[in-house]
Formats: structure tokens, sequence, C-alpha cells
């Protein structure tokens, strides 16, 4: 597990840092740069829940990530058409950042510092919302740094949260374990 978060982080950063550096090249074939990218993150997930063994429940990430590798192939083969590709792009977007938003809520309601989170998330969905009401080039162009910046923050944001939960969650964790247990020294 730890050889694929290592290969998965330097893959994202890689990802990010060319969508960043590259985006005027990558708009002639932004569909198919874009179609990669949502077939590389849904068998991620897909991955990750195979390992983990979470098909179902609400842990499982199997059919999202299924759903992701699928939308990515519907951007492939609509690759032709912008309009179409920025619709496809901004439903697969929303998709994410929805699910995303749902584990940051989740997070802050076991008081984990998540607010950042969540805002990504909302500002993201809004980005996505003006594509889908004006899917053209321009938009696209916007949204191929978003997806550069997006990919470099799925890498820093578990590595950002852990840090605060050591910072801040440390304390808590150890007041409500003490709260739990009767027999501890006070």
């Amino acid at each position: 597990m730890k050889n694929w978060k290592i290969a998965k982080t330097i893959l994202y950063i890689t990802a990010g840092i060319l969508l960043l550096v590259f985006n005027e090249s990558i708009m002639s074939f932004v569909g198919l740069t874009v179609g990669s990218v949502a077939i590389v993150f849904g068998l991620d997930i897909t991955v990750f829940s195979m390992i983990n063994k979470k098909y179902f429940g609400e842990d499982a990430l199997f059919f999202g990530g299924v759903t992701h590798f699928l939308l990515g192939v519907i951007i492939f083969l609509v690759s032709a058409d912008i309009k179409q590709v920025c619709l496809v792009w901004a439903i697969w977007s929303i998709m994410r950042e929805i699910a995303e938003m749902s584990k940051a809520i989740n997070e802050i309601r076991e008081r984990k510092h998540r607010f950042i989170n969540l805002l990504e998330s909302l500002i993201i969905i809004v980005f996505c919302f003006t594509m889908i009401l004006n899917p053209n080039e321009e938009h696209a162009h916007f949204h191929v740094y978003i997806l550069g910046i997006e990919l470099l923050l799925e890498v820093a944001f578990p590595w950002a949260n852990e840090l605060i939960d050591k910072r801040f969650g440390s304390k808590k964790l150890s007041e409500r374990e003490t709260e739990k247990d009767p027999n501890a020294d006070n």
C-alpha cells in the first residue's frame, strides 16, 4: 500500500505540474488529457477500494471509482467537440467535489479542521457550473489550470490534514479518551 501512495504522489504531482506548465500546448488535445486524468483518478479509487475490500457500504468507493473511470472514457469519446468535453468534464468535477465536500463535512463533525477542503470543493463546484452554462474553449483553458492545481492539492491536502491533526487533534483526542476511560489517571 505504501508503494501505491508513493506512486500516486509522484504521478499526481508530475501531472499537476505538466498541466500548469504546458497549459497552452494541451489545449489542442484537452479532451484526451482530461479523459486520461479522469481514467487514472477512477482507477486509483477502484484499486484502493479493491485493496481495502470496500465494495459496498458507507465507506465503499468501488462504484464511485468505476463511475469516474467511465466518465473519463466518455470524455475520450467526445474529445473532438470542446462543448461536449466541457459538459462531461464539469459533471465529473461536480461529482468528485460533492464526494470531497461530504467527506470534509463528516470530518468537521468529528472536530477535524477541514474547512479549507470544504471551501475548495465549493469553489470548484461554482466554477464547474460556469463551465456548464458556457461550455467553450476559454472555460476549458481556465479549468486546465484548476485541474493542475487540484492534482497538486490531491496530494497536499492529505499531507496537510495529517499535520493539522497531529498539531490540533492529539490534544483533543487524548482529552476524549480520558473522558471515555473512567479508570484513566486524572
